[in-house]
This record gives structure tokens, sequence and C-alpha cells, in this order.
């Protein structure tokens, strides 16, 4: 476009965001971010951040359903829209924990395992063969109300488009509509970049349906960035991709959306205002000294940022953190830095939650140093607010806010009661009283909703005490937020009628076995239990006949039992829930010894199985091929069949468990074991370092020979690397 063309469009733009304003509601931010050489400016203000990234403002990724299973690629999740008052509580978390700008994840687009999943997506396929994509009006009032809240509560935002990777689909599936590759979204005379720049236009574009006012025209929207992760980018990709953005956004800044470098061609492109880099250790370049080597490559040609960094100790954390705070190369800094990642309060209580394939869980604020202290929570959370202070030029972090509120959700049951967390709340009292006005009672003290794998099906917050309450009468409650600042006002009162009568256990149970004296038997026994007036419910076998009989765990529902002599035992299994209990019975007829009885009835360490002793199925692959290294791993699983398969043997027919030594130097992932050609069994196993770990695995085994495999199956995915594997029964 020539450049009097572009001059005039700009002053288009700008009168029509001039105008809209008129009857948009008022921006509570003065200026939009500015870039002066290699700095950021608010106004005259140098401007710099840190934070715990938050990739799910716009769409959440709700781990507690677990994998979709029918998706095909293993790990393909739910996923669902937040609430208003969710955004709102998070964002609020952000700020009053001292972020100033955050970077979300990108724009969804659909793919053709949604439907089964029951997945929506921001982008849409065409309407027709060779349209352009569309934009899902549900999905992008989430945006639009994502955007108003962040410039309500002071945050600046960075939006990137389009994701180099599947997980929310990504180029490939933008490729996908027009039966391209997805290769060819670096293509720039592709249908895929053109559609990719269409979806920009009509981003930006946008009318937000809350503020009233054009995207361009968001002052909370700091940046636009290209995409995620955009490893291949190229010159002609970057330049056409910049300078289309800056057309339609003249007072936002745009940043090159590449991965593990910086792209020489974007430090001269005049569109380009920030270079951005991501550290992982997989990328080997999550330390300290990237900070100075980027810096060095930037040259002060343009701002720079680390857009994502984590899956490491606090200590290391902090040790990159305070280099993207303190390091200088001829006077340039970093803008800022964001470790990976932050998930929020849910609507109805608890937290959401994310497990990396390190083993690294998703960090709530304020941090728990309880609840998250395997995670190193509360150092990694005060690790960033001391760098945020930092930044504002002060030398440790503020204080937090009071609490507000938090938000009683309504119930109808006294035993399942649930809030909505306070921003930074850190614990909450609950309070009953008998009118809805008082005198109040607390009933529960200190609670914590900061649990990691946060489960709204089984889980609550608050359980009133059975013991304590009439049957049929109303009762009404309260709760106050708390952290180390004070104490929040109460939140909303909600009034619930105890309806709910205690009823004992319902037990499940086969009334007669029979076994020989060899043998033993494997007792298992079931229960459900309305959960009154406690969750927690006491279980036992026992035997008053004649005759002795040793049980490898009486207080268990499922265990072993032997007996001295042939004959007929009742084997009774009790359930008790407290105030109420149940029992039922199995007769169990032991005949003669037909074979040679295990020293241990109980215990048993077999074989240890390596993979020596295993046969290989190896599919063809041109790299990644299956094969034992010098280590004695064998790995890495790479293409579906690949496969080693053991016989093992058992003592007794019941559960065991493998005993597995394995190695996940390459990532966490998920492959399977199949016993005696039984359906597989998906297991996920974590990152380790070289040397490997044991993990224990339940299987069922029949006496004798049994056959195990392991290997990739449907769904698995991921790299993996195994040793040996052991049956053991304790």
């Amino acid at each position: 476009m020539k450049p009097m063309k572009n001059l005039l469009l700009m002053g288009l733009l700008s009168a029509l965001g001039a105008g809209g304003a008129l009857a948009a509601e008022r921006s509570h931010f003065t200026h939009f971010i500015t870039r002066d050489g290699a700095t950021l400016k608010d106004g005259d203000k140098v401007f710099r951040f840190a934070g715990i990234h938050a990739p799910e403002l716009h769409r959440i990724e709700d781990d507690a359903r677990g994998p979709c299973k029918a998706d095909p690629r293993g790990w393909g999740q739910y996923f669902k829209w937040p609430t208003a008052q969710e955004q709102q509580n998070w964002i609020q978390a952000m700020v009053q924990t001292g972020a100033k700008a955050q970077r979300v994840y990108v724009l969804s687009v659909q793919q053709e395992f949604d439907k089964a999943c029951g997945r929506e997506t921001h982008i849409l396929a065409p309407e027709t063969a060779d349209g352009m994509p569309r934009l899902n009006e549900k999905a992008m009032r989430v945006y639009d109300n994502m955007i108003a809240e962040a410039d309500k509560q002071g945050l600046r935002l960075i939006l990137p488009f389009i994701d180099h990777w599947w997980w929310w689909g990504g180029r490939e599936q933008l490729a996908a509509f027009y039966h391209e590759k997805a290769e060819d979204f670096y293509r720039t005379d592709s249908k895929t970049f053109k559609a990719y720049l269409d979806v920009i236009r009509q981003v930006i574009t946008r009318k937000n349906t809350v503020t009233g006012r054009a995207y361009y025209d968001e002052k909370a929207i700091m940046a636009w960035e290209t995409g995620n992760e955009l490893e291949d980018t190229n010159a002609d990709f970057l330049h056409q991709t910049a300078a289309w953005i800056k057309k339609w956004a003249p007072h936002q800044l745009v940043v090159d959306g590449t991965y593990k470098k910086i792209n020489p061609f974007a430090l001269t492109d005049p569109n380009v205002d920030i270079v951005s880099n991501h550290y992982y250790t997989n990328a080997d370049n999550n330390h300290p000294g990237q900070v100075t080597q980027d810096l060095r490559a930037v040259g002060g040609q343009k701002v720079y940022l680390v857009g994502e960094f984590g899956l490491l100790p606090a200590d290391q954390l902090n040790a990159i953190m305070q280099s993207i705070v303190h390091s200088e190369v001829n006077g340039a800094q970093a803008a800022g830095g964001l470790i990976w990642g932050f998930r929020g309060h849910r609507h109805d209580g608890g937290f959401y939650w994310h497990k990396e394939s390190t083993g690294h869980y998703s960090y709530h604020l304020p941090g728990f140093a309880k609840e998250g202290e395997a995670n190193q929570e509360q150092a990694v959370v005060d690790l960033v607010r001391t760098a945020a202070a930092q930044m504002a030029g002060q030398q440790t972090m503020a204080p937090l806010p009071k609490p507000d509120a938090p938000l009683l959700r309504e119930t109808t049951s006294p035993f399942a009661i649930n809030w909505m967390g306070a921003a930074v709340g850190r614990s909450y009292d609950v309070e009953r009283a008998a009118s809805p006005t008082g005198p109040w009672t607390v009933v529960g003290r200190d609670i914590s909703d900061g649990v990691n794998e946060w489960n709204p099906e089984t889980m609550v917050l608050f359980r009133d005490d059975y013991r304590q309450l009439q049957l049929g009468h109303t009762y009404y409650y309260r709760v106050t937020a708390k952290n180390e600042s004070g104490r929040s006002a109460p939140s909303n009162v909600i009034s619930v009628q105890h309806s709910e009568e205690n009823q004992p256990p319902v037990i499940t149970l086969e009334p007669a076995l029979t076994t020989t004296q060899d043998r033993g038997v494997e007792l298992t026994a079931s229960w459900q239990d309305d959960g009154l007036p406690s969750r927690e419910v006491k279980v036992g076998w026992q035997h008053a006949g004649e005759g002795q009989v040793h049980f490898c765990h009486a207080d268990r529902a499922q265990t072993r039992a032997w007996f001295t002599a042939p004959g007929t035992y009742a084997l009774t299994f009790t359930a008790d829930d407290g105030l109420l209990k149940s029992s039922k019975t199995v007769t169990v007829t032991v005949s003669e010894a037909t074979g040679k009885a295990p020293a241990d009835f109980c215990r048993y360490h077999g074989e240890v199985y390596g993979v020596a002793e295993g046969r290989l199925t190896v599919m063809k692959s041109e790299k990644d091929a299956l094969t034992v290294g010098e280590d004695g791993f064998l790995g890495p699983f790479a293409s579906e069949g690949d496969k080693i398969s053991w016989q093992v043997q058992a003592p007794w027919s019941g559960q065991f468990l493998l005993n597995v030594t394995f190695n996940g130097k390459w990532g966490g992932k998920q492959n399977s074991f199949v016993v005696n050609g039984g359906a597989p069994q998906a297991v996920a196993f974590p990152q380790t370092d070289e040397q490997g770990q044991q993990l224990r695995i339940p299987v069922t085994l029949k006496a004798g020979t049994n056959q195990v495999d392991f290997g990739r199956f449907a769904g698995d995915w991921g790299y993996m690397f195994i040793k040996s594997i052991e049956v053991v029964a304790e």
C-alpha cells in the first residue's frame, strides 16, 4: 500500500474510533502503551512488568474432566468458556498481586474431534470451500469481556492470534480448511496465509459488545502477537503480517511471536515493535544467561520480552526472573517476563488446575504454602511479586490488600457448601445461624480452597457437622475471606433446609466362593454411602466360626485370605459410617490342597524382567526406531505398535503391582500396558532425569504364566524408555 493511502486509512480509523467512543464506555487507561526504541512507555513513564502467565483468561481447559476419549490424540481435553465472574476474579487476583500486563493463549481453531468432545472454538470453518474462516460469536463475547475487565482493572494484554502447535487447534487445523499442509501457513501465497490475515482483520476490527469500542481502540490491548511459538517464521511472512496488523491497529504494538531465536529480519521491520522468546529446557535456553544473549542479539533495535519461561524449581525460576529484572546491554533491558502458568478460581468453588508433563502444576494466586508445597507455589508467587516491585522501583513487594467478600453459591445441602474464593483470599471462616440476621456461630475455620486437582464432582469446600443439625430445620450460612492483611466483609447469606437423613452403607458382596487350601482366596467387597455423618467409612473383615482364617489386610475392602484347614468359612465384611453400619457375609468353601502352597500368601516379590527377557515388536520408522540404549533402557516407543512383551509369573490369581523402572528424559508421556490380551491400561508417566525412576502400576494377574505387553497403543503419546518390570504383592 502506498504511504499516502496508508496515512488516510489510519486517519479514518482514528476518526471512526473517536466517533464510536462518544457512545462507548470510557476507558480506564489514559494512554496506549507505546514504544520508545527498546523501551515500552505508558505516557512518559517506562512500562515494565512481571507476572505468572495466564493462558486461559478466555478459554478453559477443564483438566478435572480428564482427556476426551473421543479424541484419538490421547491428550485432547474438554474445554469450556469462563464466566464473567471468573474473568473478573482472575484479573483482580493478578492486579492485586502486582501484575501490570498479561499474555493470554491463542484463538482456538475448529478441528475434527471437537464435536465428539463437545468443544467450542473461537475460529470456525468457512461456510464455503474457498471462503474465509468465521469467528464464533459466543466465544468472542467472552473475549470481549476479558478485554473489558482488563481495562476496568488496569491490566494490559498481549494477544496472540494462531498457534504453531495443535493443542487448541492451530496452523495445521487452519490449513485443513483449505486442504493444505501445516507448513503452508508460513507461505504467503497460500490459501491458509490468506485466511490467517482475514482472521486478523476480523478480530482487530471487531466491536467489543461490552465496551462499545472497536478492538483497535482498546487501550487495554497493549500488543498483538503474530502467534504462539511460530518458530518457522520467515521474513516475508513477518513483513506482511506485521504490516497488516499495523494497517488495522495503528495505535497498538506488534510482537514477533517466534520461538527459540531472535529473527534478524524482525529487527529491521518497521512494523515490528517487540521481539519475544520463550525459555524451556527442551529448547536448551531455560537459564539466566539467555536474557543477556537475547538482548545482545536485539541490540536495542526493538523491545525485548520473555513471553514464557518455567517448569523449573523456584530457585532457578528466580535466577531467570532476576536476570530479566536487572540484565542490561547498552542501556536496554527486558520489558518483562512471565512464568508459565496460572489457573484461577472456579465459579462454584475451588481452583482450575493443570499438570504439566514435568510434574509441575499451574500456580494459584495469592499462593498457598501448604496446598502448593510440592509445587513450591508460594515461593514462585513471591519471587514474581518481588520482581514486579523491583521493576516499579521498589525494594520489596507491597502487602496484599484485604480480600473482598467471597461469593457463596446456592445449595440444597448443608453438606455441600461452596463459594467462589476472594481474589487474594488465603483461607475462609464459615458461619451458621438459625435466622438470616444471626446471631452467627463459626462452624468452620481456616478453610483453604487452594487444593490442587480439585474435582467439583467429588469435592466440596465445607460440610457442616451432621450431629449438630436437626432434620427439617432451616439454617443460614455466610463466609469470610482472610489473608495476612485482614478479613473481608461477610459474603452473601444463603439458606438451606436440612432434609437428609443418614442411611447405613450399602454393601455389595458375592455370597459364595470356592478355593483350595493352597490357593487362598481373593476377597472383593464394595460399598456405597450417603456421605453422612461424614465421608469417612471404616471397613473390616472378620471370621467368628471354627478354623483359622488369616486376612492379609483385614481393614481393606479388597484383600486376600488363606485358611489353615479345609472346611466352610463365613467371612463377614462390615462398613461403619460412624453412626450406622452394615454387614454382609460370604461363604467360602475350602477344599484340600491340589498343589504346593506359596511361602507367603500376602507378600510376593517376583523376578525382575529386563528388556533382554522381553520380545520386541518394532514398527518401521525413518527415525526414533525402537532400540535398547547403552544405559539399558528400551525406547522411545515413537510409533504406534512399538511394544515389548514379557511372560511373567504370579503365585495366585488376583491383584498385584508392577514395579516399572522407566526413563522420561524426553518429557512426560502416556503409554499403556496390556495384560493377557485385555484392554490397554493407559499410564501417565512424568518427566525424569536420565537415571529414571520407578512407578507402581496395579494389574490383575492369573495364577501361573501371564503375558504383559508395554508399548505405544492407540491414543498414547510422547516418548518413553523402559528398563524392567517386577511383579509384587504387599
